[in-house]
């Protein structure tokens, strides 16, 4: 499979013109519970919804369940979130990659517990985004090769204790086998200059936030 687009329970920023724009005709679109509020407000039918139910507003439940959404709940007493679990399912079905909308702003914890989801589910060979009209971020394992992103300010920040054998090309501040430890700011603020840009490390796992 290809493409999943999940919405979550966070802060859905922006025009909704970006988001109806970014979501193709292939792509499966799902919502962790209250994620389907954000649906509904775009005009969205949703392959599925999954979650406890417990935030889903009762006017876009109504809604989806009148058109035959197909519903998976899980129990409200449970070990993992709505999101991890939702994760792990599609994870499961093997998608390429998905794309989360709504990850980011609201309570903290739960920015902060869906960003390391992301280092969590990294050994898995699903890419996983948050993307808003702000910022996109992801791990960064090895490589990555940034393509039409010339003026953007990147920020590298270190998920392991320490990423070995750094390597950037294409950006104002270029580096070779630098080494980041984790807490330090050396990969804050950089900007890409080149198209493509890369990014190489020998060890480690990076954060990679570019602002749009």
């Amino acid at each position: 499979m290809e493409r999943a687009i999940l919405f979550i329970n966070g802060e859905l920023i922006g025009d909704d013109d970006f988001y109806l724009n970014y979501i193709k005709a292939a792509d499966k679109v799902v919502c962790a519970d209250g994620g389907a509020d954000h649906a509904y407000k775009l005009g969205l039918i949703p392959d599925l919804i999954l979650g406890d139910l417990d935030s889903i507003s009762s006017k876009a439940l109504e809604h989806y369940q009148t058109e035959q959404v197909e519903f998976a709940k899980y129990p409200v007493a449970k070990d993992k979130t709505d999101t991890q679990l939702i994760l792990e399912e599609l994870i499961g079905l093997e998608y390429k990659e998905i794309i989360i909308f709504a990850g980011l702003g609201g309570r903290l914890d739960h920015t902060l517990a869906n960003l390391y989801l992301l280092d969590f589910l990294v050994e898995f060979d699903t890419k996983i985004k948050f993307i808003s009209p702000k910022e996109q971020v992801e791990i960064v394992c090895k490589e990555k090769i940034l393509v039409n992103e010339v003026d953007k300010t990147l920020s590298l920040l270190p998920l392991s204790d320490e990423v070995t054998g750094v390597y950037l090309e294409g950006f104002k501040y270029g580096l070779e086998d630098a080494s980041f430890k984790r807490g330090d700011t050396l990969g804050l603020s950089n900007i890409v200059q080149e198209s493509p840009a890369k990014i190489k490390l020998a060890s480690g796992k990076l954060l990679m936030i570019i602002n749009n």
